[in-house]
């Protein structure tokens, strides 16, 4: 174990995790550990609202396929978020907002900028870690990080500004991530039976071709089916627009020609997608 303080605890449990971008407005809430960003290789993006910052974050996990970090002052600034970590929610981004909160020894007494941060994000998020004691800030921070990833949606690392500082002994944990099987053989075998029977086959190519980095492999099977291909809601980068098999998106604002060949399709195949209503309701 290592010795060093929260802050540094913090900051060296997002450099495990690759971090090399936050998104937020400076606040006296995390001012101790923002102070070593910098050296350890992160910059914060500064905006003018904390809502832009969530929602470039979502941005910037949809794009990379890496985490997106967002973080605020405590109160207002972590509220202003609420509406862009929703839209990462749905999304399935990997997006871990940071909300320091009013000191330990403040809560409940009208602390500076008091406010109850956990029940604001409690149904758009994947997990919640409260950093109720300095020694797990390392373990909890780590563990928003891999759950975001696993659970493919936004996680939420809380902490009492106090939290920041004093001295621990700590190991910085590795990051954890899930290998995804390929599927089983009898799911595959009958799949590619429906395929080989089908009659007017349709593609439809979801978010999770981009976050699989599987859009050449999307293209070739597109190819060898020969089969039109659509993409799902707000994944029009899942398969590209130059192909000539391309057929355009489904949805609010889609494309007529996609929604009329999904409703032509004896057999969809869905690709990275959890086909919601925009993409299945008639």
């Amino acid at each position: 174990m290592t010795r060093m303080t929260p802050s540094e605890a913090f900051v060296e449990t997002l450099v495990a995790n690759e971090v090399t971008t936050i998104f937020g407005i400076m606040g006296s809430a995390f001012m101790d550990a923002m102070d070593i960003f910098a050296p350890a290789g992160i910059e914060l993006v500064p905006v003018v609202h904390e809502q832009g910052a969530a929602h470039m974050a979502d941005g910037y996990a949809r794009v990379s396929g890496r985490h997106g970090v967002v973080i605020g002052q405590n109160g207002p600034g972590i509220s202003n978020c609420v509406t862009a970590i929703a839209a990462a929610f749905w999304a399935h981004s990997p997006v871990v907002i940071v909300t320091p909160e009013a000191g330990t020894m403040g809560m409940g007494l009208g602390g500076f900028q008091e406010a109850n941060q956990l029940p604001m994000f409690q149904e758009f998020t994947k997990y919640q870690a409260h950093v109720d004691n300095e020694h797990r800030m390392a373990e909890l921070t780590a563990r928003c990080f891999d759950r975001a990833m696993s659970e493919i949606g936004p996680t939420q690392l809380n902490i009492p500004r106090d939290r920041f500082y004093g001295e621990i002994d700590v190991e910085i944990p590795r990051p954890m991530r899930l290998d995804r099987g390929p599927g089983g053989e009898r799911s595959l075998d009958e799949a590619a039976d429906l395929l080989a029977a089908a009659e007017f086959p349709v593609m439809i190519s979801g978010g999770g071709v981009v976050m699989g980095e599987g859009t050449a492999q999307a293209v070739a099977l597109a190819e060898r089916l020969g089969c039109p291909v659509v993409n799902s809601y707000l994944h029009n980068d899942s398969f590209p627009a130059s192909h000539p098999q391309w057929c355009g998106p489904l949805g609010y604002q889609g494309s007529k020609a996609a929604m009329k060949l999904i409703a032509r399709a004896d057999v969809v195949l869905a690709l990275g997608t959890r086909l919601g209503p925009f993409g299945t309701l008639p």
